[in-house]
């Protein structure tokens, strides 16, 4: 991250990482309430954190997105099973 007096600057990879952890966590909350939102919100944190994995540079960004990624798809998974995504 690169600071100055007047802006912060985020790399669009970390920023990525950060969005896909932050939706797989988020599915994973939603099971307790809407298995439908749940499945949708796992299915765009798998296609982000894939698409942040082709980007990523460092192995926290790495770490992050296969944490994400695998919570956005366990999400997913218990949410197709109560029927999700219709």
């Amino acid at each position: 991250m690169d600071t100055t007096a007047s802006h912060i600057h985020a790399d669009t990879d970390h920023v990525l990482a950060a969005a896909t952890l932050t939706l797989g966590a988020v599915a994973l909350v939603l099971l307790a309430v809407a298995h439908g939102a749940a499945a949708w919100t796992g299915l765009v944190a798998v296609f982000l954190g894939l698409w942040s994995q082709l980007l990523s540079r460092t192995r926290p960004e790495r770490f992050e997105n296969v944490v994400g990624a695998t919570a956005g798809a366990l999400a997913l998974a218990i949410g197709l099973a109560h029927g999700g995504l219709l």
